[in-house]
Formats: C-alpha cells, structure tokens, sequence
C-alpha cells in the first residue's frame, strides 16, 4: 500500500497512529492495517478521520444519537480499552477497533 492509499493528510494539530481493525471496522474502512494522520488528537478526531475511507458509513454505524460511541463497538489504545472519545492519541500510538459482536 503506498502512502496516498495509507494516511490521510491533514493539518499542524495532527497525530499519526496505527490503526488495527476487525470485523465491521474492518469492513467499513476497507482494510485491517492503516496508518492514519489525524486532524486531532482524540478518539472522536480519528472516527472522522477514518470515516473518510468509509464514505461516510464509519460514523452513522459506530456513533450513537448523542455522539458517543455505540456500546457494541470497543476501542483500545496501547492496549487498554478506552471508555471516552475524549481519550487523547499520540505519535505512534496503538489503536485497535472491535466490535463485540465479532466472533472467531
């Protein structure tokens, strides 16, 4: 994958994170590896970031009426599970995407 199909470029106020994702994260961001740059620093900032690869889809599907994240969807980061689209992302951070309806 090159790096115009992996990273979407945005601003000065960006981080760059690995995204892992399964299941219907998988499916709605078109593949399970990405590195993606964000316009933000939060959780929230990089739902909006990688629902650019989704059409618009990402959103509508993992975001509830209030803007919080729907509870059959889990995120983590650097391997702990985050309760808050408010949590703050770094440089080089770790996210991984499941939905808890996953199976396998």
């Amino acid at each position: 994958m090159d790096e115009h199909d992996s990273q979407v470029r945005v601003g000065l106020n960006s981080v760059l994170v690995n995204v892992n994702a399964f299941g219907l994260w998988q499916m709605l961001i078109g593949t399970k590896r990405r590195q993606v740059k964000s316009t933000g620093s939060t959780l929230r900032d990089l739902i909006y970031a990688l629902n650019e690869f989704s059409t618009g889809k990402l959103v509508r599907e993992v975001l509830v009426a209030d803007g919080g994240l729907d509870p059959k969807f889990k995120i983590f980061v650097n391997g702990n599970v985050s309760n808050s689209l408010s949590t703050r992302l770094a440089d080089g951070d770790e996210v991984l995407l499941f939905s808890i309806i996953d199976g396998g």
